[in-house]
């Protein structure tokens, strides 16, 4: 079981790279096509004067990004220039508003999606992230700046608290763990008396075993700092090269969606993280 259609969302040249590349190598590793999506995203609403003109500064603010378009997609077509996968471009410079109604009808067909980690540089990042996971619905690999995709046999490590959205985020993650050299599934302070903890991350184990993967049960206390800081932990005293995460949210808000667990793991994380729901 491999990823078969890939796809990235870019909002400029300057910070393109590092997810354009992860995804041209995951595209060659699983002979998957690559959908590149450069999207510039206009945070305009058209306003009108008393004579039903539109607004000199709203409509200089839609050239503006009508401009970073085309310079995207031309820097897109030069960099594409010679790759041998299979991969297709659209652009397009989408309202905020209707930027979530956009990527359903872009991505709903994707089996991946391929972007840079957020709270890094790009304000644009954090929205995108959001829109993939709570509207689009579709699993999503992020990368750190200055990171690549993760290398085949990476060792994973894998957040189980027995939810359905860890459940989401491990069976997105297939590809990647049934490959690896090993998986460790991290269930951190499990609740003494909830069903099923006598043996905490068994059930786990044995899915990711009959998909071929070789996983390890941690059962881990968080001492300090919370559960991100935990996984974290682990991920660089193991070498991991991937952390697999469900993505939580307590609110639809649009400033207010991540949980403190998804927002933590994505300001602090140093190798790719992979998140479902």
């Amino acid at each position: 079981m491999d990823y078969k259609v890939i796809a990235t969302i870019l909002t400029d040249a300057e910070g393109a790279s590092d997810p354009l590349d992860a995804a041209i190598a995951l595209a060659a590793r699983m002979d998957a096509h690559l959908d590149i999506h450069a999207v510039v995203v206009d945070h305009t609403s058209m306003a009108y004067d008393l004579s039903g003109m539109v607004n000199s500064a709203a409509a200089a603010q839609t050239r503006d990004a009508l401009e970073e378009r085309e310079k995207l997609e031309n820097w897109l077509q030069e960099r594409m220039r010679g790759e041998v996968i299979r991969w297709s471009l659209q652009a397009a410079m989408v309202q905020s508003v209707v930027l979530g109604t956009y990527l359903v009808e872009k991505l709903r067909f994707s089996d991946l999606v391929v972007l840079g980690r957020p709270y890094q540089d790009d304000p644009e990042l954090a929205g995108l992230v959001e829109t993939c996971l709570f509207i689009v619905d579709r699993p999503v690999l992020m990368i750190p700046k200055g990171g690549s995709a993760p290398k085949p046999g990476s060792r994973v490590v894998l957040g189980w608290n027995e939810g359905t959205e860890a459940l989401a985020a491990a069976r997105a993650a297939l590809p990647f763990v049934r490959i690896a050299e090993e998986t460790d599934i991290c269930v951190i302070d499990p609740p003494a008396r909830a069903p099923g903890q006598a043996d905490p991350g068994s059930g786990m184990a044995q899915y990711l075993t009959r998909h071929g993967a070789k996983p390890n049960v941690a059962v881990m206390a968080r001492t300090e700092g919370d559960v991100a800081d935990t996984l974290l932990r682990h991920a660089r005293g193991t070498d991991a090269g991937l952390i697999v995460s469900g993505a939580y949210g307590h609110s639809r808000l649009r400033e207010a969606v991540f949980g403190g667990t998804t927002r933590s793991l994505l300001e602090k994380a140093q190798v790719p993280v992979l998140m479902a729901r």
